[in-house]
């Protein structure tokens, strides 16, 4: 038993290596990630057509013309689908929350899952296209038996319903791009709609269905007794489908059952209806309750603030500063949320949160030239420093971040907003040298990650609402001598810029504020080469 555990778990390596192999070399190459967004956008053609598929499929029972329309579309969704079987072979899936991109892997993945629907779906289609365009040049006894062919062929290509097992996987695609609660209620609200009308159009169809068998069997039915069968198409579709509509609500029409089929079947549809239309109804109202209770939350909370304010004779000055701060914070909440906030994410793994936070903060910090190198140099570290040493903070505008004298705390950069940086030259004019603090362009107070006697020299208001980014240089410190390689630069870099403050102090020129399309480069010139 236990060589046999070992002979399958080197078999596992084995196989595993080979696939890796297959990633790194041309293969791999063509692997697409699952939420690209050009995959993402094929799925949702994709499921445009699926549902093209939805009307048009149960529409025959009838017997619409062909056009050049629907014949284009019918080679059109051939098309599509036998190329979307290529598509799934070189994108990669997820699997237990790790995203697979190994080719073995993906194909194995593929045989078991929809390679059968692909098969179900895609031989009777190719089979009837080819057969159809073979029997224009055939003589008329051979012609009648591909007509015969064509028809049966035709009835098989109904299972390109099963298509709409896709459908879910397209739909939680576009979900993951809402990014609000409103807009997901609202495309819940859509999908439930759409959803009580394709229920409508299946029923529609199959009521006029089993008139038609009704006729053929010599039974009197609705259509013939109302002389339906004498009308057009599109208005035997439209008596059916109101039909159906009425037998999901409290509405009536003159259409009623003339046999015991259709008797039977509308019990069926009758029963269904107090089940299906319940749920759907039900979800709709629930969807719309939980946008009014939004709102509603909202509104009490303001009204809470407005009343603890005016019963402590709060100055209406003052007052006016906290409402309209209170309320830009709100709005910002609601489109950039903390991650506290979302207490799943408590789910992830150490190192998936520390990757996403260095996705939200890095991109903020990677204006200084040492965090730019440091993120190529040593990523772990990056990671922790994004989770453990960097905080985000809150200002209204007309804030004071400190003041001349103040110790200094935190290494600063702007991620929303504009700051204002004043203080005195040295000289004998003492004039107030003023200059601003711009996102993405300069960072705030960096001698405090390197010297604990840091005393800021100016003043640093806020001219707009901010958001500011610190970076605490005691945690900074702990995470960067965890990796010795990365301790020794930091050092080096401390040094020569220490040796080059001291410079900027002897001539008068100390400052709080680095301005990055000025001092970019020098700092760049402090980092060691490795």
């Amino acid at each position: 038993g236990e060589l046999t555990r070992q002979v399958k778990g080197r078999r596992t390596i084995f196989s595993q290596m080979q696939d890796q192999s297959l990633v790194r070399g041309g293969i791999g190459n063509c692997i697409a990630f699952p939420a690209s967004k050009s995959r993402v956008a094929w799925d949702l053609f994709g499921g445009l057509l699926i549902l093209f598929d939805l009307f048009c499929i149960p529409l025959r029972v009838f017997d619409y013309p062909e056009s050049p329309f629907t014949e284009f579309m019918d080679a059109f969704t051939l098309t599509f689908w036998t190329l979307n079987v290529a598509i799934t072979l070189t994108t990669g899936y997820v699997e237990s929350g790790l995203t697979i991109m190994a080719p073995l892997r993906i194909l194995k993945n593929y045989l078991r899952t929809w390679f059968i629907v692909d098969c179900l779906t895609l031989i009777p289609d190719w089979t009837f296209t080819i057969l159809n365009l073979a029997s224009a040049n055939l003589d008329t006894g051979g012609q009648e038996d591909t007509v015969k062919i064509l028809r049966i062929l035709r009835l098989a290509r109904t299972v390109r319903l099963l298509r709409l097992l896709k459908l879910k996987k397209v739909m939680e695609r576009i979900s993951d791009y809402l990014d609000s609660e409103f807009a997901s209620i609202v495309s819940n609200i859509v999908k439930m709609i759409a959803l009580l009308l394709a229920l409508n159009h299946a029923i529609a169809c199959v009521w006029f269905w089993v008139a038609t068998a009704g006729r053929d069997g010599g039974l009197l039915t609705w259509a013939e007794k109302h002389g339906y069968f004498d009308d057009s198409w599109d208005y035997q579709y439209i008596v059916a489908f109101h039909w159906s509509i009425t037998q999901f609500t409290p509405a009536s029409m003159d259409v009623q059952p003339q046999n015991i089929y259709e008797r039977s079947f509308a019990i069926g549809v009758v029963v269904f209806a107090l089940v299906g239309f319940s749920y759907v109804v039900g979800s709709i109202t629930g969807s719309l309750a939980q946008l009014r209770s939004m709102s509603e939350q909202a509104t009490k909370d303001f009204w809470m603030m407005r009343r603890f304010l005016k019963r402590n004779s709060v100055p209406l000055e003052l007052s006016v500063r906290i409402v309209r701060f209170v309320e830009h914070a709100h709005s910002r909440q609601q489109q950039m949320m903390s991650i506290k906030e979302v207490k799943v994410l408590g789910l992830l793994s150490g190192g998936l949160m520390e990757e996403l936070q260095c996705a939200m903060n890095l991109p903020h910090m990677t204006v200084h030239p040492l965090f730019d190198h440091l993120k190529s140099y040593s990523v772990i570290t990056v990671q922790r420093l994004a989770k453990e040493a960097v905080h985000r903070t809150q200002l209204a505008t007309g804030d004071t971040l400190f003041l001349p004298n103040q110790d200094g705390t935190s290494l600063y950069f702007v991620c929303s907003g504009r700051l204002q940086y004043s203080r005195s030259s040295v000289g004998e004019t003492e004039e107030r040298q003023v200059e601003f603090v711009d996102k993405g362009e300069d960072w705030i107070a960096e001698p405090v990650m390197w010297t604990p006697n840091w005393v800021h020299v100016g003043e640093l208001m806020t001219v707009t609402e901010c958001e500011m980014l610190s970076v605490v240089p005691d945690d900074f410190a702990r995470i960067v001598t965890l990796v010795r390689p990365v301790a020794s630069l930091v050092g080096r870099y401390s040094q020569r810029f220490m040796a080059w403050l001291g410079e900027q102090e002897s001539q008068g020129a100390l400052s709080d504020v680095t301005q990055g399309e000025d001092a970019t480069d020098l700092v760049r010139g402090f980092i060691p080469e490795v």
